[in-house]
């Protein structure tokens, strides 16, 4: 950027200019989150658009996206300005996206997965108490598609049933504030496909432990329900961050 010592370069767009807005929106989220554009940096527009090969208006309206997530704050004079991750909304699908991409994704993935204990496991125990008779079964239809896809190594459809799944413990809660959690929380088991931390056929005890929170559910257990709702999540703790680390 033209008014900064360090000039970073932003890439350039697709030759075919499908998707320029999201391109910009994705190219400088990835570029902050990452650390590449440093708290406080300055983002001209015009240097933007010129290295993507994009109009200021492009650039103004991508910018317009990052500010209502928290990334970058326009400033009377002085311009767009890259904010610190203190300011960041971290539970946006996006952010979380982002960072799970860049070097801190293991401290991100940590940290997502200590909020999905707390919330999860206690929304467990108000589906015990609130579930109704069409949450139970939607769940163990639920496992049925998770042991299908389990069983065939299908990724895409094991994530999918496993985000319909957790989405549906949140929802079975009957409290509304938990179930906002939700696209977070499935951008958390979306990371974990990208990150290619599932095995290529899922075993049996981790199907049945689903199986088993359903069943849990069902017979109102909540001492139960909470106990396998805890091993499921460290679980998957433990097979991320040992992906992350080989």
């Amino acid at each position: 950027m033209s008014t900064e010592p360090n000039v970073v370069s932003f890439g350039s767009a697709p030759a075919d200019g499908r998707g320029l807005h999201q391109l910009v929106v994705n190219r400088l989220g990835m570029m902050i989150t990452s650390g590449e554009l440093a708290t406080g940096a300055k983002i001209a527009p015009d240097d933007v658009g010129a290295s993507l090969g994009v109009s200021r208006t492009v650039v103004r309206e991508a910018l317009r996206v990052l500010q209502a997530k928290g990334l970058v704050r326009p400033r009377p004079k002085t311009g767009t300005r890259v904010l610190g991750p203190a300011e960041w909304d971290l539970l946006d699908k996006d952010v979380i996206g982002w960072r799970v991409r860049g070097p801190d994704r293991a401290r991100q993935l940590s940290e997502l997965l200590d909020l999905r204990l707390a919330v999860e496991v206690s929304a467990v125990r108000s589906a015990c108490r609130n579930a109704s008779d069409d949450d139970i079964a939607a769940l163990q239809a639920d496992c049925d598609d998770l042991f299908a896809a389990g069983a065939s190594g299908d990724h895409a459809a094991f994530t999918e049933a496993d985000i319909r799944f957790h989405n549906r413990l949140l929802t079975a809660s009957a409290n509304l504030v938990f179930s906002r959690f939700s696209e977070s929380f499935a951008a958390v088991l979306v990371a974990r496909e990208e990150l290619a931390t599932l095995p290529d056929h899922v075993d049996d005890p981790t199907l049945q432990e689903h199986r088993d929170l359903a069943d849990a559910i069902a017979a109102r257990d909540e001492q139960r329900a909470a106990a396998i709702a805890t091993q499921i999540i460290e679980q998957s703790r433990a097979e991320v961050l040992a992906s992350l680390n080989k």
